[in-house]
């Protein structure tokens, strides 16, 4: 079954809200991942990471940026404390963290964490195709499910994320399960108090700092324990004009209760303004370098106060759990989570169009847009030991998400008003003007039921059943595309079961196998259509097959797996003036082997692998297209030499990603490209005062900057648009801990 053939900030910087004030490649086969000591310290307290001295210095891989997911039924991808430290840049998003994984293409052309991920797809599956969790809790944009990377989480609020490469079995909630899980851990508090400040700079005019506070276990009056943390970040940007501030406060409270019960509660508030760029054509690349974006010339569509967007987003939980006691665990997590997005943009800033409104031949056309979102639910997970080494394993998943969108012409030259610029819709005040003006309500459900059993001692299975069911309501005076005034409702579900094995075949070394079913509801693109109560459309569904292996000793940790995912009823995406445009893809199979791993070399020497080898082969398309999907990489290659010793750390890490295509049709060639990253971190000790932690990181040292993404397509010619990498930047960071 399975083969593998060969501006508001410039304009308006009062907008800024008062919180941001404050393969082809050889894969070796002695491709390496983490080790024991990075997947134990995953769940560690927080800390200066550079201040505390490994506690194993001679484990293999203490230090890697990636570690195999300890007892894995599924391929997993751990990136701990230390690595998020380590290998991440200051302003760092959670793309930025897993850039380094199997199979996973990360384009972010602004530079690392300085804007929205264009482009993170794991396996050819795009933003929308996979999970995103915090806490267990998935959240995403109802109405095609992506994510906005920069606009939620900062890293050192993270404990560890986890890139599980499957569809999970029955336990795994979300919206987009076939494609995966990008899991997102919370900070813990730790046993002792601190204040840990934290300051860096670095190139694009970036500055960045915050204070997180740890009070201590058992400081808070009943024996509770918190932490906070407050940052803000400001940057011009590696694209021209593409400048971004962004704030964030962070508190989590742990309480213990009697019988052995714990109340957390959670929040975290986040506000970002950043101006968007569009992308390039080929020609404004040559003709301007691979930075050409914005401009600072106001009769112009690309003017970099017309492309701005500002979002504010917050997400709180209170969950209620007990560890397992008398052979019963439980725990509920109610939760809420929003974003309010509102944005700006020239109608064509790649030019095509010429300036010319309904109020005068030379004015700016532009576009206004809203999207506000706002969900709450509900997880609910049991566990309970059964009789005959058998554990039944239950939950429930209930979330109801509202989402208010809307879009309108604009003229940009007189302060955005309103363009009557469209034809006009009986009934709908001011809809010359209105593309669309939508409100939207998804109601998701998700029980679940799974039996774990211990047949053997060296022999573990899993069974489960999960049911997906969501239905969505759709009040719109203008529904976007056709623009026709619409209400309707619509409902899809599907069982979803799932088989694993987990075989011990020695102390060090398992292996496992898995088939599941996954399933992604369909988006509200899909339902433009002129009567979408009879819009013929199905849920995308796959079947995951899976099979893997790991070894885990002191000098060396390895992982391997080979996957084949059949996916039907795929929808692509494109994007054509800043706007997303769904089409049938048909059949898409993928298959693929995948490593990673670390070995000790010794005196404080560690040899650093991870890669995949990846096909996607799409058939029946409604396009009519065949070959391979868009934004699936032929390979993978990630290697490097990791020294860590005493207060000493550094890595000297290439990454190389082999060709994709960026559209269907075998369109749009994206040609093989790598980034070499270096990192170095001291801490200095003081007698009188506390240690100070360095840090610098120099990210593409050697400067390349080739196309590495399809930005999408310009509106009047369908001109493709392209991302570069951006180019070489140096962070330096200090921290310290009272």
């Amino acid at each position: 079954m399975l083969f593998l053939p060969r501006a508001c900030l410039t304009s308006h910087p009062a907008c800024v809200p008062s919180l941001c004030v404050q393969g082809a490649r050889v894969l070796a086969a002695g491709l390496l991942a983490a080790s024991a000591g990075l997947i134990d310290a995953a769940h560690a307290e927080p800390q200066v990471e550079a201040v505390t001295v490994n506690a194993d210095p001679s484990a293999a891989g203490a230090s890697a940026p990636t570690a195999p997911e300890p007892d894995a039924t599924e391929p997993a991808s751990v990136i701990g404390p230390t690595a998020l430290g380590r290998y991440v840049a200051p302003t760092g998003n959670y793309d930025d963290a897993i850039r380094l994984t199997p199979s996973v293409i990360d384009v972010a052309p602004n530079g690392p964490g300085l804007g929205e991920a264009q482009i993170l797809s794991i396996r050819g599956f795009q933003d929308g195709q996979y999970n995103v969790t915090f806490d267990g809790i998935p959240f995403a944009d109802s109405d095609d499910f992506t994510h906005h990377s920069s606009a939620y989480f900062v890293m050192r609020d993270l404990g560890s994320v986890t890139v599980d490469r499957g569809p999970g079995d029955a336990t795994t909630f979300g919206d987009a399960t076939f494609g995966g899980t990008v899991a997102l851990r919370s900070i813990d508090p730790g046993a002792a108090g601190s204040v840990n400040p934290s300051v860096s700079g670095g190139s694009f005019g970036t500055s960045s700092g915050g204070v997180l506070l740890n009070t201590g276990a058992r400081v808070l009056p009943g024996g509770a324990a918190a932490v906070l943390d407050a940052e803000s970040v400001q940057s011009d940007g590696a694209l021209a004009g593409a400048a971004q501030r962004r704030g964030t406060l962070f508190g989590k409270l742990v309480v213990p209760l009697d019988h052995g019960m714990t109340l957390t509660l959670l929040s975290n508030l986040s506000s970002t303004v950043q101006n968007e760029a569009p992308g390039a054509t080929r020609g404004e690349i040559a003709r301007h370098g691979p930075s050409v974006a914005l401009n600072d010339e106001r009769s112009s569509q690309s003017f970099e106060g017309y492309n701005s967007s500002a979002y504010a987003s917050d997400l709180s939980y209170a969950e209620l759990s007990r560890p397992m006691h008398a052979g019963l665990s439980f725990s509920d997590t109610v939760y809420s989570y929003g974003l309010n997005r509102h944005f700006g943009q020239g109608l064509d800033p790649g030019g095509e169009t010429p300036n010319g409104t309904a109020f005068g031949p030379g004015d700016v056309p532009g576009q206004n847009g809203r999207n506000g979102l706002r969900a709450w639910g509900d997880i609910v997970r049991v566990e309970q030991d059964l009789p005959a080494s058998v554990a039944l394993k239950g939950g429930f998943w209930i979330e109801r998400q509202t989402n208010a969108r809307s879009l309108v012409e604009t003229d940009e030259s007189l302060g955005n008003v309103l363009n009557p610029v469209l034809a006009p819709v009986a009934g709908v005040a001011g809809s010359a003007a209105i593309d669309r003006q939508q409100a939207e309500t998804l109601l998701t459900v998700q029980p679940s039921l799974q039996l774990d059993w211990q047949a053997e001692r060296w022999l573990q299975l899993a069974g489960g059943l999960k049911g997906a069911w969501f239905e969505r309501d759709v009040a719109a005076p203008l529904m976007e595309g056709m623009r026709l005034s619409t209400r309707f409702s619509a409902a899809a579900g599907s069982p979803l079961p799932s088989l694993t094995a987990r075989l011990g075949l020695r102390r060090q070394w398992h292996a496992y196998a898995q088939i599941a079913q996954g399933f992604l509801a369909p988006t509200l693109q899909e339902f433009d259509v002129t009567d979408p109560e009879r819009a013929r459309v199905a849920p995308e569904a796959t079947w995951n097959f899976q099979i893997g292996t790991a070894w885990r000793s002191r000098d060396l940790v390895l992982s391997a797996d080979l996957y084949e995912i059949l996916f039907e009823h795929a929808i692509g995406v494109r994007t054509v003036g800043g706007e997303s445009l769904d089409f049938d893809e048909g059949r898409v199979t993928y298959r693929g082997i995948e490593a990673e791993g670390t070995g000790l070399l010794g005196q404080g020497f560690s040899l650093y692998g991870s890669g995949s080898l990846n096909q996607s082969r799409q058939s029946r398309g409604g396009t009519g297209a065949s070959g391979p999907a868009p934004d699936t990489p032929q390979a993978t290659l990630s290697t490097g030499l990791l020294f860590s010793r005493g207060r000493v750390n550094a890595s000297l890490i290439d990454r190389w990603v082999g060709g994709s295509y960026g559209d269907v049709g075998r369109t749009h060639w994206i040609a093989p490209y790598n980034q070499l990253d270096l990192s170095a971190g001291r801490t200095l000790a003081f007698a009188s005062f506390p240690p100070v932690a360095l840090k610098l990181q120099v990210f593409n040292l050697l400067d390349s900057r080739k196309i590495d993404g399809l930005a999408g397509y310009t509106i009047a010619a369908a001109a493709p648009l392209f991302w570069t990498q951006a180019g070489r930047s140096i962070f330096v960071s200090a921290t310290t801990r009272f």
